[in-house]
């Protein structure tokens, strides 16, 4: 048998190559693909045909490219989303404007959008921020048994607002009012004052009130607004 013109088969792997010229005495060859040691015997006629149909076949995995989410799903939902959010806030600024047109800062920006939209806000009003910066009380000049309450008010509020209600008490000297009275605007603004229909922005007004004297029993007094 010409070895070298006969094909060999590994038995292991299935590989078919050709005979060496020469072989040792003892018959056997070593596989150069996976080392594996067996006597060598000419493969079949056929053996090349039939050694490709054995032989290792490298694995093929059919790789698919993962399909891209669609961009105008997720926009869509973006934008339903910050519609949403829209209109939560807006009508979170709706149910809370009374509230927010106290807010001095935010009173122009909220007047601008209800002209738009044909709302109206509350008027603005800050008691807070209306003080008593001089308050006195002594005998009326003028009539007898009487005094005279001298208090003067200033606005210190970024706006104008309504005029306060202004309460007046005398207390004798553990501070209990012994005699009381709640002034509206119209009670104790000067008559140069009467035609102002708000308390102007940095304002400032002196009410002059005169009251009948308690006697003795008077000993103080406090001012408050309302």
């Amino acid at each position: 048998m010409n070895l070298q013109s006969d094909l060999l088969r590994c038995p292991e792997c299935g590989t078919v190559f050709r005979a060496p010229a020469t072989l040792p005495t003892h018959g056997r060859v070593r596989c150069g693909v996976c080392d594996k040691v067996f006597s060598a015997k000419a493969a079949p006629a056929d053996g090349g045909s039939r050694a490709a149909s054995v032989a290792p076949q490298p694995a093929h995995a059919s790789w698919q490219p993962k399909p891209l989410p669609r961009m105008g799903a997720g926009l869509l939902r973006t934008s339903a989303l910050l519609i949403l959010l829209l209109a939560l806030l807006a009508q979170g600024t709706w149910l809370a404007r009374n509230r927010l047109a106290e807010v001095p800062s935010l009173r122009p920006l909220l007047a601008s959008a209800c002209e738009r939209l044909g709302c109206s806000l509350p008027e603005f009003r800050d008691v807070a921020a209306i003080q008593v910066v001089d308050a006195r009380v002594t005998s009326h000049p003028d009539y007898a048994g009487a005094l005279l309450a001298v208090v003067t008010l200033d606005n210190t509020a970024p706006l104008p607002q309504p005029w306060p209600r202004l309460a007046m008490a005398l207390t004798d000297a553990g501070e209990v009012a012994v005699a009381e009275r709640l002034f509206e605007p119209a009670e104790y603004l000067p008559a140069e004052r009467q035609s102002d229909a708000r308390f102007a922005a940095g304002g400032s007004v002196q009410v002059r009130l005169p009251l009948m004297d308690p006697g003795m029993e008077a000993a103080g007094f406090r001012f408050t607004l309302h």
